[in-house]
């Protein structure tokens, strides 16, 4: 029976047989042969676009991580680097007269068409390694003669502007072999596990078989088949006599196999995670998301990140050490150089390549939102206070328990703050409250030091996230990530200076070309003998206070902390040459971690977290030499201060709010007071008594001016006899006080009678005493002592600074007087004291 001339498509529309489209493509093509020239594509300049190729990332020592690409695996590899084997295989199965056509062969596209008539299918193909790299660069893969004659046309103009070496490489590069292999390259690697250079004959027989059908050749799911065709292509390089009889009998006879490299685990894979999206948000790469997108799957870029993998393991091993129980908690761990920002080890939780719905979550990163710090988070408000000029040494109260009334605004107005399981008690200061971590010291601090400066300061150091600046981030109720602590507490292992972390340090393009190139630029954010002062305390939190478990032997300091309800256990730790954060928890949510649930009556951060800083340092440090902290120059300055606003006074600050504060060389304040912008009422200071030199500084430090009038009186010359207007009224600052103050006496005239004896003595003058300072007494002591020498007394009630815990103002006090004490006044005067509120 004939064949019909037709065949009807599921859409029922009639098409000619296989055979006889290859013999119209045979007849077309044969008649364009006859013609001069082929017919040239208007415009046409057949050129090779750019094939999409595999990014690879490498750690710190260029040693290979993972292939990063979109759907095509593909890397570029120059000819020369092909092994002439595979070359040669290739061309006889595909293209035996590849070196001789103009990019057709009419001879193999006649033979093919004679061919496929007989048998009814196609049997052969025609096409040439020309035809068929224009098809799969340009093209496509549409099964039309309009189609097929333009690859024809194509591919006679590319010869024209390639040579033939450049083809076959191109062609390599482009086709595809299975198993998401495309290109030569990746082929080898895939099947082998080999460069294209190292491939034997009869690997590089396989690749060339799998061209023309990588699934139904493919040797993984049907060896035999890949066997047999396998052959096939030796036995044509045999009959071309590229190979002898005895070398394909050797090769032909020899059983396939194979060294897969399946992509599947690769070290450190939050790392890499993290630099995907480091490199997809920067901007730096692409100027929106797609043309980042293409550049990273596509670009086939080379990206050297920081990462040391031996870091990385020593790091995982760490964390999976110490959190080995089934029910344990999860735990992400984050290793920086602090003295470039390089990341040296990111764990960020169990199992990347797990099962679980959360196994790609980055712990390291703080996962979705970040996790509470707890205590960690005190360093920050400690180098605020010693940069406010708040001594390591000052003392605190330091009750287990302690309700402290919050600034205005805020509701609740009390916040109630306890430090963990009872600790306190007494006074102590802020070192001795660091190195234990108190929080009802902390507490005070924050309110003392304003919860904003803290907040300010954590960003500095290298924080982040999005802090709150509620009174109670001083207790870590902020949430951060290891990486961000990691970085922040690297500003106190370099004595103040901070990097930015950075996770890539160079990336080249293909060709080799440097597309970009990290310059980290230490900066000096925290003033060096601040940072010392804080590394000093840190140090002895791991001596002797809460992260003792953390002690290996050598300088080291850190911070723990704990989240309420034993939800978070952190800590964070440091040497000069590394830093570590730690932290522990559950990533589904805030789960106490406490018993009946662990074998620990409850997690702290000086468990766990510690236990795990330590397994890591320990091994980490092997052959590291041991470096202290080196004391840096660093000096002293006392100045006044406006201590409601912390800044240098102006001409209308009032003494009362002026205080003088040692600092760090370097931290006080340099900018003049905005506030008060102008003159303003104030109640005018008691100066009866004093010497008129005193008397005159004492106005005008509140901003008055002063006139002089003497007149005769008791007492030295120069005493302030009176004063007008009168001490305590308000007055606008800039106007007059007059001053009475005692001439000098004149000298006394020989009395010319004798005084008669028995003759009472003329009582003298009442004399002028000193005032008693009750600048610290409670309001009743300061009374009490004032009217028992003699004086009236007049008390104003008002803070000493808002707010008012910034200058450590005790409710009932006294903290200004005017007189001030050891000054002079009479008896009967009025000394003016300034009180500060009862709560």
């Amino acid at each position: 029976m004939h064949s019909q001339p037709f065949r009807v498509d599921r859409q029922g529309v009639k098409r000619p047989p296989h055979s006889f489209v290859g013999t119209a493509l045979a007849l077309a093509l044969v008649s364009s042969a006859c013609s001069v020239h082929l017919p040239r594509i208007p415009n046409a300049r057949p050129t090779i676009p750019p094939l999409p190729q595999t990014s690879i990332l490498f750690d710190d020592q260029g040693r290979f991580i993972t292939a990063l690409h979109a759907d095509q695996n593909r890397t570029l590899v120059p000819i020369g680097d092909i092994a002439t084997v595979l070359r040669s295989a290739v061309i006889a199965i595909e293209d035996q007269r590849f070196y001789e056509h103009r990019g057709i062969d009419f001879k193999a596209i006649a033979r093919a068409a004679v061919q496929n008539v007989k048998q009814g299918r196609i049997a052969q193909g025609g096409s040439t390694i020309t035809e068929q790299l224009i098809k799969n660069t340009i093209t496509g893969s549409e099964r039309t003669l309009r189609r097929k004659i333009r690859d024809a046309v194509l591919a006679h103009q590319l010869e024209q502007r390639y040579s033939k070496d450049q083809i076959l490489d191109l062609y390599l590069n482009t086709v595809y072999f299975g198993q998401g292999s495309y290109g030569i390259d990746a082929a080898a690697h895939t099947y082998f596990s080999v460069s294209p250079r190292a491939l034997t004959l009869s690997q590089a027989a396989l690749l060339a078989g799998l061209i023309s059908s990588p699934a139904r050749y493919d040797p993984v799911f049907h060896p035999e088949a890949a066997l047999a065709r396998r052959n096939q292509v030796l036995d044509r390089m045999r009959t071309l006599r590229i190979i002898d009889p005895v070398i394909y009998g050797t090769a032909a006879s020899s059983p396939i196999t194979l060294d897969l490299h399946r992509e599947g685990r690769y070290p450190a894979p939050h790392f890499v995670d993290y630099v995907k999206q480091w490199f997809l948000s920067n901007p730096q790469f692409g100027a929106t998301p797609e043309d980042r997108y293409n550049a990273l799957f596509e670009g086939g870029l080379r990206i050297y990140t920081t990462i040391d993998l031996k870091l990385q393991q020593l790091a995982e091993d760490a964390v999976n050490g110490i959190l080995s129980y089934r029910n344990d908690p999860s735990g992400g761990m984050t290793v920086i150089d602090p003295n470039t920002g390089s990341i040296r080890a990111m764990v960020g939780g169990r199992d990347y390549f797990g099962k679980s719905k959360i196994a790609k979550l980055n712990l390291a990163t703080g996962g979705a939102t970040g996790r509470q710090a707890g205590s960690s988070f005190k360093p920050f408000a400690l180098v605020t206070a010693l940069e406010q000029g708040i001594s390591p040494l000052a003392v605190y109260e330091a009750p287990s328990h302690i309700d402290l009334r919050l600034p205005r605004g805020y509701s609740p107005s009390f916040w109630p703050v306890s430090n963990y399981d009872g600790e306190g008690g007494g006074r102590m200061t802020l070192e001795q409250a660091t190195i234990k971590s108190i929080n009802t010291v902390y507490a005070q601090l924050i309110l003392q030091e304003g919860s904003s400066n803290v907040v300010d300061t954590a960003h500095r150091m290298g924080i982040t996230s999005q802090l709150r600046a509620f009174p109670s981030a001083v207790l870590g109720t902020n949430e951060v990530n290891t990486l961000e602590m990691a970085s922040a507490f690297g500003t106190l292992a370099t004595l103040g200076k901070h990097v930015p972390p950075i996770s890539v340090w160079r990336i080249t393009d293909a060709g080799g070309r440097v597309v970009y190139q990290a310059n980290p630029q230490p900066a000096q954010v925290v003033n060096p003998g601040v940072a010392w002062t804080t590394v000093q305390i840190l140090e002895k939190v791991v001596k002797q206070g809460t992260g003792t478990e953390a002690n290996f032997g050598r300088p080291a300091a850190g911070k723990t902390g704990t989240a309420e309800h034993w939800t978070n256990a952190w800590f964070v730790g440091f040497i000069p040459q590394l830093v570590g954060a730690v932290w522990v928890g559950f990533p589904q949510g805030q789960i106490p971690m406490s018993r009946p649930r662990f074998r620990l009556e409850h997690v702290l951060g000086g468990t766990w977290p510690t236990e795990i800083w330590h397994a890591f340092m320990v091994k980490a440090t092997r052959g590291m030499a041991v470096q202290d902290w080196k004391r840096p120059q660093f000096g002293f300055l006392s100045i006044p201060i406006y201590v409601r606003q912390w800044c240098l006074p102006n001409a209308w600050t009032l003494p009362t709010d002026i205080q003088e504060v040692t600092f760090y060389d370097g931290t006080q304040p340099t900018e003049r007071c905005s506030r008060p912008s102008g003159p303003q009422l104030v109640a005018l200071p008691s100066v009866v008594g004093l010497p008129e030199a005193r008397a005159r500084q004492t106005l005008q430090s509140f901003g008055f001016q002063v006139t002089l009038v003497e007149q005769p009186g008791n007492g030295p010359a120069g005493t302030v006899l009176s004063q007008d207007p009168s001490a305590g009224s308000l007055q606008m600052q800039g106007s007059m006080v007059k001053l009475v103050v005692t001439s000098a006496p004149p000298s006394p005239s020989p009395s010319p009678w004798p005084t008669p004896s028995g003759s009472p003595t003329p009582s003298p003058t009442p004399s002028l005493i000193i005032v008693p300072n009750v600048v610290g007494l409670t309001q009743a002591e300061a009374v009490s002592q004032l009217t028992a020498d003699g004086f009236y007394v007049s008390v104003k009630t008002q803070w000493q600074c808002q707010p008012h815990g910034k200058c450590k103002a005790k409710p009932g006090y006294v903290w200004q007087q005017s007189p001030p004490g050891g000054a002079y006044g009479a008896p009967g005067s009025t000394v003016v004291l300034w009180v500060n509120p009862i709560k």
